[in-house]
This record gives structure tokens, C-alpha cells and sequence, in this order.
């Protein structure tokens, strides 16, 4: 088991199919991780119909979503989803996380917006207003209510935005209960999230029990440079997806991640991508190395690490050998 004060996660992603997401739930479980984190990346798995299954297939485990993108549910939708989970299983779902949404996806929706900030903050703190149980009449740029009230509202409901650019986190340190920082996010990128978030909270600091939660691509191996050969494709893979950014950024390496997509994409990447790039990266090598990166993690100023499994071949035996070898080295 891990330690109860730096609870460690583990993220299921919308390539596992429906039928065994119960299965992986209680695998996720029986090898002693504190949560189970849902992606609703589109058009894969829903979160929410994915954290039912998982929250009814386990006993204890917390089950949380990271992230929903704010354009596809009205808030009072979204707010109806989430508190319905939570009342369902109180003390186990109190986590959402939502985003602007990935701009591919959200244009083949016909729902990106004018204004990503606007958008989210109405979102944002509309979910929350309705989760305390308020009624709302108000119109708004994208989200209008005429007399909405939730019949079932869950006040201890945490509403954590999963976002990147400098803009999003002022507002993030405005609005939200947390932050859900994205695979590729480092130490010292949680450092500076920290930093960058610190001159927009109160005097006071942050609300009481801001999350920072950090999700981490991870392959342990007692073969570390094994592990180290499985995680490049999938370092790559999100390298390419994402190009240059603060995550990268923190790191001084943004004009090479853009010269490596320019020579070849994800495969220069993945060849050409310097060693010292995957410990900044990812959790990766055998389990002490493993347990010394996700405490790096911890020491940052993360509130809980993520784990991504990558490759995701091999993702029950992982789950597994991380549950056995590494949990209780932290």
C-alpha cells in the first residue's frame, strides 16, 4: 500500500473498451491505489457513464473524471451528472475536472467559442453554484438559466479546471477548487504552476484543500532501460499532439520539440529525443526509480500523482507490478 498523505492514481483512458472497464476498475483497486481517474477524451468513453461503472465495480477506491470539456454539457447538466454521482457514493466520487477541450475536437463539434475563458468561467462556477444548491436565473455569454435548481445537490463537490496557458490558470486560481495538470507536467512545472497561481489566490492563499493533481505517463521495469525504450513512443506521441508549451517550456527545450516535429513529427521525436527528456516527463525505470520520480512529484507541490501506463499493452500487469513494487516504497 502507498502512503495514505501522497495518494497515487491511476488514469483509465477511452481506448480501454466499455466492457472492461468494471474489470480494470477492481484491478486498479486490488493493487492499492488511492483513486481512479476517467478521461472523456472524444469520441471514446463518457466520464461520467465511466466513473459509474467504475464506482459501482469497487468498494473504496475514490473515483474522479479529468477532464470533461465545458462546451459539450450545459453546466446544469454537467452539475446534474457529477452530484448525482456523488450522492450515489458519498465520500468516494467528490472530484470533476473541466476543461476548454482539446480545439480538434470541440471544432468537429461546431462548439469551440469566442472566448475560451469566458466559456469556462461560466461553466466553472454555474457547476458550482448548483452543486451548493442555489437556483440560478441569469443569462450568460454561452450558459443562461431560468429558475434551475439541482433536486439532489452535493456541496463537498470539487470542481477542478484541467488547463495549460497562463490565462486559464489566473483564472483557474479565481474560480476553481483545483487543478488537473495534463501528462508531460514535470517538477518544475509544478513548481511553476504553483508560482504562477500564487499572486491570484487571496492573502489568505489558496482555498482550504486546492488540489494539484498531476498525471504522469509511467512504465516500470526491473529492466529500467527496458522501461525507458516502452515510454518513448508514448512521450512522443503527446510531445507531437501538444508541440512546444510551458510543460515543455520549464525546461528550456521548446525550440527542439519544434525542430524535431518539423524534421519528422512524433517519429523524430521519439528518436531523436535526448534520455534526460524522460525522467523530466514521465515516471520511468525500475521501482526505485520509479518511487524517487512520483515523490519528486509529491515534493513539488502536487496533492496526488496520476499514473498514465504507457504503453498501454500490458496495462493490467502494470498496474500489478507498480501496485507491488513500487506503492510501498513511498
Amino acid at each position: 500500500m502507498g502512503n495514505p498523505a501522497r495518494p497515487v492514481g491511476i488514469l483509465l483512458l477511452g481506448e480501454l473498451p466499455p466492457g472492461k472497464l468494471a474489470e480494470f476498475s477492481r484491478y486498479v483497486e486490488a493493487a492499492g491505489f488511492a483513486e481512479l481517474w476517467l478521461a472523456e477524451d472524444y469520441f471514446l468513453l463518457s466520464g461520467f457513464a465511466s466513473a459509474a461503472i467504475a464506482l459501482q465495480a469497487t468498494s473504496h477506491i475514490k473515483v474522479a473524471i479529468g477532464a470533461v470539456a465545458n462546451r459539450v454539457r450545459h453546466p446544469a447538466v454537467t452539475a446534474m451528472e457529477a452530484t448525482t454521482l456523488a450522492g450515489a457514493f458519498p465520500g468516494r466520487f467528490d472530484s470533476l475536472g473541466v476543461g476548454h477541450g482539446v480545439p480538434f475536437w470541440m471544432r468537429q463539434m461546431k462548439l469551440y467559442p469566442k472566448s475560451v475563458l469566458t466559456s469556462l468561467r461560466e461553466a466553472v462556477v454555474g457547476i458550482k453554484r448548483l452543486a451548493q444548491g442555489e437556483m440560478l436565473t441569469e443569462d450568460g455569454e454561452y450558459y443562461s438559466y431560468d429558475h434551475v435548481k439541482l433536486a439532489h445537490p452535493a456541496p463537498d463537490l470539487k470542481v477542478l479546471t484541467a488547463v495549460v496557458q497562463a490565462k486559464s490558470m489566473e483564472l483557474t486560481a479565481q474560480i476553481a477548487d483545483g487543478l488537473v495538470l495534463s501528462v508531460l507536467a514535470g517538477p518544475n512545472y509544478v513548481r511553476s504552476v504553483i508560482a504562477q497561481l500564487g499572486p491570484h489566490w487571496p492573502a489568505a492563499g489558496p482555498p482550504p484543500g486546492f488540489q494539484i493533481v498531476t498525471y504522469a505517463l509511467a512504465c516500470v521495469d526491473r529492466d529500467r532501460e527496458a522501461a525507458r525504450r516502452k515510454v518513448r513512443g508514448s512521450t512522443a506521441f503527446y510531445l507531437h499532439a501538444m508541440g512546444p508549451t510551458p510543460m515543455t517550456g520549464i525546461y528550456g527545450v521548446n525550440d527542439k520539440v519544434e525542430a524535431m516535429i518539423k524534421a519528422g513529427g512524433a517519429q523524430a521525436l521519439e528518436k531523436d529525443m535526448p534520455d534526460d527528456w524522460l525522467d523530466w516527463l514521465s515516471v520511468v525505470g525500475d521501482p526505485p526509480q520509479a518511487a524517487q520520480a512520483i515523490g519528486k512529484l509529491f515534493e513539488a507541490g502536487s496533492t496526488s500523482v496520476v499514473l498514465c501506463v504507457a504503453p498501454s499493452e500490458g496495462l493490467a500487469e502494470q498496474i500489478a507490478y507498480i501496485g507491488r513494487e513500487v506503492l510501498p516504497r513511498l
